[in-house]
């Protein structure tokens, strides 16, 4: 079975390559099964992960020694030796502004009468420009730039995948043209047929994302990190994307405010906003440092954090808990039919996941609330879940579902799952 529980080992904490190794197991013991590693080029002059100046180098900053694909092959080798994919993330939109590609190629970037374009990103509907980073011109006309420009993204693809990562994901994949980048990924699943693609779609509109998923993209992000647990929006893109690409849910990423943080180290919300998050989709992602409630922002960190340790709390038996029941039951490592289940208490927050085809259903149900018990009501679960013969299958407090009337007391935070399977 496929599954894609991922683990974010954020390079500035991680540190060299050839520590990486220590981590492994520990991450294979939270129950993940993919290691997701962001860019670790050579970087620019301000010593930013997302600020490449020479993609065919990686940053002497992460290596001991001057053979940075031995090192970092030898590492994703040790990843598969234990049973972990990873995923390596390629930039294709922009460089820093002292990149040798600008020596080498300056055609390849959009210049406007005489003045080099700044790169932008999209940040809450808002777009803000960087001034250390330089906008290539994936969108040309010109058919020989066109060419040569997506002939490089394509070798440089390939290099990783020599190196053996499993995953690539494409940073601000919505951002490029959509026919070079459907060609790029057919031509390389062509040749490798086993790899997948991630589209970044982190600030793209919906309309964007939708585009992506036709391209073949193998998976995208949802919105789950911004959903108020109420509004419709966020299963409505559900359904119109479920069947053309697989969904990573999650609570936190290395460039979002942490959970932690926004709930002041409130151990209950940390646990909610996994465990829904993880159940919800296919795909789930945390960085490092959610199981131990760290409330620093991934990438507001420094270069030479790489001693990060911080630890407000610790939930990884819980994490390993629901990582268990991802695995365990199928419904939880697929797309399929999901359904709100409305409630008289606005701190309650349920719903139904589906499939027909196997008779196999469920019931989430989550307390808001992290800090007060809140009672949950459903009337007919029998109904609901179409048999009388349910499981309990919660990470915690499971009890004998005996009566159709399920009358619960929510602890704060709490999360029950109720199961059947005809």
């Amino acid at each position: 079975m496929s599954l894609v529980k991922i683990y974010n080992l954020y390079p500035l904490i991680a540190g060299k390559i050839s520590s990486w190794h220590e981590k492994i197991d520990y991450i294979k013991d939270l129950g993940f099964d993919t290691i997701y590693i962001n860019p670790i080029f050579e970087m620019g002059y301000n010593k930013n992960l997302y600020a490449p100046k020479n993609f065919l180098k990686f940053s002497q900053d992460f290596l001991s020694s001057f053979d940075g694909d031995k090192e970092f092959k030898n590492f994703v080798d040790q990843c598969h030796e234990k049973g972990l994919k990873v995923i390596y993330e390629l930039i294709f939109t922009h460089t820093s502004i002292d990149s040798d590609l600008l020596t080498e190629h300056p055609e390849w970037y959009i210049n406007n009468n005489g003045a080099l374009k700044k790169y932008s990103i999209k940040t809450e509907n808002k777009w803000i420009e960087w001034g250390d980073l330089l906008e290539l011109n994936n969108h040309t006309d010109k058919d020989s730039i066109k060419t040569n420009l997506w002939s490089y993204w394509h070798s440089i693809t390939k290099n990783f995948i020599n190196l053996g990562v499993d995953y690539i994901k494409i940073h601000s994949a919505f951002y490029l043209p959509q026919e070079p980048l459907k060609s790029l990924i057919s031509s390389i699943k062509l040749e490798y047929p086993h790899m997948k693609f991630i589209g970044d779609n982190l600030g793209a509109s919906f309309s964007d994302m939708l585009d992506l998923s036709r391209i073949g993209v193998d998976y995208l992000f949802t919105s789950f990190k911004w959903w108020d647990f109420k509004s419709p929006w966020f299963f409505e893109q559900h359904y119109k994307l479920k069947d053309n690409v697989n969904l990573i849910s999650f609570p936190e990423s290395y460039d979002t405010e942490r959970i932690a943080k926004i709930y002041d180290g409130n151990i209950n919300a940390q646990k909610m906003f996994y465990g829904v998050s993880a159940l919800i989709n296919k795909g789930v992602l945390i960085p490092i440092g959610f199981e131990t409630g760290s409330q620093k922002k991934l990438n507001d960190m420094s270069l030479y954090d790489f001693d990060f340790e911080e630890e407000e709390f610790n939930i990884s038996d819980y994490i390993k808990k629901i990582n268990n029941i991802k695995c365990y039951y199928k419904l939880f490592s697929e797309e399929n039919d999901i359904y709100y289940l409305s409630q008289s208490n606005d701190k309650i927050f349920a719903f139904k996941k589906m499939n027909k085809e196997r008779n196999e259903f469920a019931i989430v149900i989550a307390n808001l609330n992290f800090y007060s018990n809140e009672k949950v009501l459903l009337n007919d679960i029998f109904y609901v879940l179409e048999s009388s013969d349910i499981k309990d299958i919660s990470p915690e407090n499971q009890e004998i579902i005996d009566e159709k009337i399920y009358e619960k007391l929510l602890l704060p935070g709490e999360i029950r799952i109720l199961y059947s399977k005809k």
